[in-house]
Formats: C-alpha cells, sequence, structure tokens
C-alpha cells in the first residue's frame, strides 16, 4: 500500500457506518477525502469530478455498489461493515421513517415495508455484486474475500482495531453517531415477522455468517501483542461507551 492509493469504505446503510465513517476521516485531511459526494466542503456527484480532483482524493466513503475504483486511475483497497440482515433491516425501517424522501412509510407497516422496499432485501450482497444490481451469492463472497479488512456491527470495536492493524491508523477511538432514538429491536416484533425478514434476506445472512468467518480469520492471524493490545482497547472503548450512554439525558 502507498500513500498516493485509492483507499475506499463501502459504507453499507446501518451498519454503524456512520461511526467508522468519523474514524476514517480522521487519518486524512479534509483535501483528500471525498465523503458522501461531498469533496473540500462542496457537494459534487461521483461522475462529475474532474481527473485533477480525483488525483487528489486519497480516501473516498459513501452508499456505492462495489466498483467506485473504476472512475480512478489508483490502485485501490477496500474495507466495509457488515451487519446481521436482521438487526439492519429493524434499524433501516426505523431511521427511514423519518427520514426526508420517504414519507411513503410513515403509513407502512414493517411487514409491508420488508416485502416492498428493495433496500430491505439483500441489499447488503447487492452493493457487493456492483452494478448492474444482481444477487449473486457467490460475486458477493469473492468481491467480499478480496477486501483488506471486513468487520461485523456486532464486534464493532474488534472491527476498528482490525482496520487500524491493517491501514496503520492513528487515533481509533470514537464516540457513537447516527444512532435512531426510537428504533425496533427484536424483541418488539413477532417471531413471524422475524421470520419474514429472514426469508427475505436468506443471501444477506449468508454473506454476514461468511463475513464473520473472514473477520475471525483476521483476527486470529493477528500477533500476541496485538491481540492484547485489541483487548486493551476493547476494554477501554467500551467504558467509554457507557460513560457516554450515562451523560446523556
Amino acid at each position: 500500500m502507498k500513500e498516493q492509493d485509492l483507499f475506499i469504505f463501502l459504507h453499507i446503510p446501518k451498519t454503524g457506518g456512520s461511526t467508522l465513517n468519523t474514524i476514517f476521516k480522521r487519518q486524512f485531511t479534509l483535501n483528500e477525502i471525498y465523503d458522501h459526494e461531498l469533496f473540500q466542503n462542496t457537494v459534487i456527484p461521483l461522475d462529475q469530478l474532474t481527473d485533477v480532483q480525483k488525483s487528489e482524493i486519497t480516501a473516498f466513503a459513501g452508499h456505492h455498489l462495489y466498483g467506485v475504483h473504476k472512475h480512478f486511475q489508483k490502485d485501490y483497497h477496500y474495507f466495509t461493515m457488515l451487519r446481521h440482515p436482521v438487526d439492519r433491516v429493524l434499524s433501516l425501517y426505523s431511521y427511514l421513517r423519518n427520514y426526508p424522501g420517504y414519507e411513503r412509510l410513515k403509513d407502512m407497516t414493517l411487514e409491508e415495508f420488508v416485502r416492498s422496499e428493495p433496500e430491505a432485501q439483500n441489499c447488503q450482497t447487492v452493493l457487493l455484486c456492483g452494478y448492474p444490481v444482481q444477487y449473486d451469492i457467490s460475486l458477493a463472497k469473492e468481491r467480499l474475500a478480496s477486501f483488506d479488512a471486513v468487520g461485523i456491527t456486532e464486534r464493532f470495536d474488534e472491527s476498528i482495531y482490525l482496520l487500524k492493524s491493517v491501514y496503520k491508523w492513528a487515533d481509533i477511538h470514537y464516540e457513537k453517531i447516527n444512532i435512531t432514538k426510537t428504533k425496533l429491536r427484536r424483541s418488539d416484533v413477532s417471531k413471524e415477522t422475524i421470520k419474514l425478514i429472514e426469508d427475505h434476506n436468506k443471501l444477506d445472512m449468508e454473506l454476514y455468517l461468511f463475513a464473520k468467518e473472514l473477520l475471525q480469520s483476521r483476527l486470529n492471524a493477528m500477533s500476541k501483542k496485538e491481540k492484547k493490545d485489541m483487548k486493551k482497547f476493547v476494554q477501554k472503548q467500551r467504558a467509554l461507551n457507557k460513560q457516554n450512554k450515562k451523560a446523556k439525558p
């Protein structure tokens, strides 16, 4: 890896990506980052970036399908974060109901959301497959296996430490952001609804289990010192999270 390479965070919605993105951006200067269509404090769609601007960008983050590297003439490195499909869909439904442009969800039940909205149906697989939109689990796994690092939301701190290890990041401590205040949890919905979500996200479930294996394999390969340092980081970060939660009204 070289400093002038392109580092791409494939941000899958409602996987803890906003928090991860704050850590990611901290590793670069403002002039190097293309963050969800924002470059140097100006909104610029990806297909409108000039060649000069592309040459300056070394950090890329956004809700894009795999393949954004094709817009750049650089060596590239991908990483991402996945989440259990049931929890991701519950969080997504709660979040989008109050998000501009999704007013149609106001009177839509969770069950209707799962049956009708593409974002609630194997979205993680689709994003990994890239263009054109397709539901190819083998391709999604192949893409995921090629990434420098893959994390999962349920092991967020270990995932963050892995990214630090791979990319030599500096400060990785964080405070959680973009958390949906009134969100559904599994205990809030029926077993039938959970089954409905699972049935509409079978590919994502398989991909998620594959991601868990990738993460564990990378963690197992760490040196004893890294494992020890990771344990310290996780303990310190959990204490910080607990402290921040108590401090909020």
